[in-house]
């Protein structure tokens, strides 16, 4: 099982970043349609670039559910991984453009690489943790949480720091 927890999680996060990246621009490319709007990023806000890496994420995890049965704390690792990403992301971009004053391509990039390396591993961590019911039950709420603030943040946004465009972007 080890082997395969090692497989899923570098395929995840390669995968992860690929899809997430190319996903950048599938609004756009969709003539600005709302249903994709609620998939893939609509604008250059924070919020918008971490959903970037939380739709290839859930159906990763999905089809993990199908080809890792048996692997302890599974709704624990998928929720602990999107909420390192949704935790990391905004993190690390406001923690560097409070000191740089701008933001920087490449360390826009770095920063969702790693950050999605992060959730993956914490993914794998608890995959070989001792098998934990109530965590797992309280993950399936937060897993609940993240779906339903992914589907209503793009359209219905709190008026948040999190949901504008960055003033240098």
């Amino acid at each position: 099982m080890t082997k395969n927890l090692k497989i899923f999680t570098a395929f995840g996060t390669i995968a992860t970043v690929c899809l997430g990246s190319l996903g950048h621009f599938v609004y756009n490319w969709s003539g600005k349609n709302y249903i994709a709007g609620l998939f893939f990023a609509t604008n250059e806000s924070v919020w918008e670039h971490v959903k970037l890496a939380l739709l290839p994420m859930m159906c990763i995890f999905l089809l993990g559910a199908f080809v890792l049965k048996g692997a302890n704390n599974f709704p624990a690792a998928a929720f602990f991984a999107m909420a390192t990403v949704i935790i990391s992301i905004p993190l690390a971009f406001y923690g560097y453009t409070a000191i740089a004053g701008k933001s920087i391509l490449a360390v826009d990039i770095a920063i969702f690489v790693i950050s999605i390396a992060l959730g993956y591993c914490s993914a794998f961590i608890l995959f070989r943790a001792k098998q934990r019911r109530w965590l797992n039950a309280l993950s399936l709420i937060g897993l609940g949480a993240v779906i339903v603030c992914f589907m209503t943040f793009t359209y219905n946004a709190p008026d948040w720091f999190l949901f504008r465009q960055p003033a240098f972007a």
